[in-house]
């Protein structure tokens, strides 16, 4: 009976020691403290494209209407032929634009210069369009990167598409695009006229947000270059 008992011990023993294993294996101990295990990556939330559902479009290259939609993470154009159920990449090409019939939005392939000086040459939502002033909207959705909880207080974040706010930039007399933020970088680009916009811009109360001002501004810039 006692040589029965020591067996049961010794096997309770074991499994407690398996037990206790398999657990320190499952939860990492770093200094002292225990920490949750790291969770299995999930698909980003969120959308890379400025509209999710493919629009009707017409390239200003051909005389055909294709239903395109803008991926603003990649600055690509997707085409989608319902009849043979693909998606295609439309190419880079110079001086050919994509214009959604239904909205009016027009995108023009440009080479512009951003506030960093990097030069890109990608598309742009055009605003105003004069034959010496073009003034773009640039849109774009970068990719926020999933946070992994550091405790058990803290919850898993996948990674999430969101959107930034809109750029814009303006083209004189057919030069590259370059990028303002304000009335004043705007004035700069025309020294000789720099008081003048400054005090049309003030007079008409114009926000340099707003795409219906900066229209107005086109039509104003054009007639003075």
């Amino acid at each position: 009976m006692k040589n029965l008992n020591l067996i049961f011990t010794a096997a309770a023993i074991v499994l407690t020691t398996g037990l206790a294993s398999a657990q320190v294996q499952q939860t990492p101990v770093h200094s002292g403290q225990i920490y949750v295990m790291k969770e299995k990556s999930q698909p980003a939330t969120g959308s890379m494209f400025i509209n999710e559902k493919y629009m009707p479009a017409r390239l200003s290259n051909s005389d055909k209407t294709v239903l395109a939609r803008y991926n603003a993470y990649s600055d690509k154009f997707e085409i989608s032929n319902p009849l043979d159920g693909t998606n295609t990449i439309l190419p880079l090409q110079k001086d050919v634009s994509v214009n959604f019939t239904s909205t009016g939005d027009t995108y023009v392939l440009q080479q512009y210069k951003t506030d960093d000086d990097e030069i890109i040459n990608g598309y742009l939502n055009l605003v105003s369009d004069k034959p010496n002033v073009k003034i773009f909207k640039r849109e774009r959705i970068y990719l926020q990167p999933e946070v992994f909880p550091a405790s058990s207080y803290q919850t898993y974040k996948p990674a999430n598409y969101k959107k930034v706010n809109d750029e814009f930039y303006i083209s004189l007399k057919g030069q590259d695009a370059v990028y303002f933020s304000s009335k004043k970088d705007l004035a700069k680009l025309i020294p000789a006229k720099s008081k003048e916009i400054l005090s049309f811009i003030k007079k008409n109360k114009l926000d340099l947000d707003k795409e219906a001002d900066l229209e107005q501004l086109g039509n104003y810039l054009d007639g003075i270059l």
